[in-house]
């Protein structure tokens, strides 16, 4: 329940900061908005953990998926990015990574040609174990895991299409409740319709 308020009260403000911004978006020519589809990885780096006679060593945990996103551009220079998406443990197809995205963003120019951006940003997922019944024990559950994060990115738009490519170095303070994380890096390539 924490989680889905925390969720509503981001999209809230997002839609007040983009309803305060009509005036300001009326007075520039270009697009404002972009939807669009692409590709999700998530890379966390740990030390490992053992627990009850388990041990998982140290390396990298690779969640791979896809992304729906949007942007609304208030300016050419100032947009919020958000994104939805869906990944899969590249090496435990039991464990899965959802969530959301959303980001305030500066960039060289939103609206045409080559752009390069850069800010800040919010995460929020959740991570579902579903690894079947052994000895009648059923192995299911989930974990829900938020924080900031700092975004870098660069794309290039024509006047109806956009491509992005999106990272996002995040906050690991909340995962290292289960796992000692070195670091936590997000992102994606991004094709998007603009309107």
């Amino acid at each position: 329940m924490k989680r889905v308020r925390r969720v509503l009260t981001v999209l809230a403000v997002a839609g007040c900061m983009m309803m305060t911004a009509g005036n300001a978006m009326a007075a520039e020519d270009g697009p404002k908005f972009k939807l669009g589809a692409g590709t999700y990885s998530l890379l966390i780096n740990h030390d490992g953990f053992s627990s009850g006679g388990y041990s998982y060593g140290e390396g990298d945990d690779r969640f791979y998926g896809g992304a729906l996103t949007g942007t609304a551009c208030f300016t050419k220079h100032l947009a919020v990015r958000g994104a939805l998406y869906a990944t899969e443990h590249y090496d435990y197809s039991w464990l899965e990574a959802k969530g959301m995205e959303l980001q305030l963003l500066v960039g060289t120019d939103f609206y045409e040609g080559w752009n390069l951006f850069g800010g800040v940003g919010y995460y929020s997922e959740t991570w579902k174990v579903d690894a079947g019944t052994y000895y009648g024990v059923t192995l299911t559950g989930e974990k829900d895991f938020s924080g900031a994060e700092a975004t870098i990115g660069v794309g290039y738009s024509w006047s109806k299409i956009a491509v992005d490519y999106v990272l996002n170095f995040r906050d690991t303070s909340d995962y290292e409740d289960i796992i000692g994380v070195n670091y936590a890096v997000s992102g994606g390539l991004n094709i998007s319709y603009i309107f």
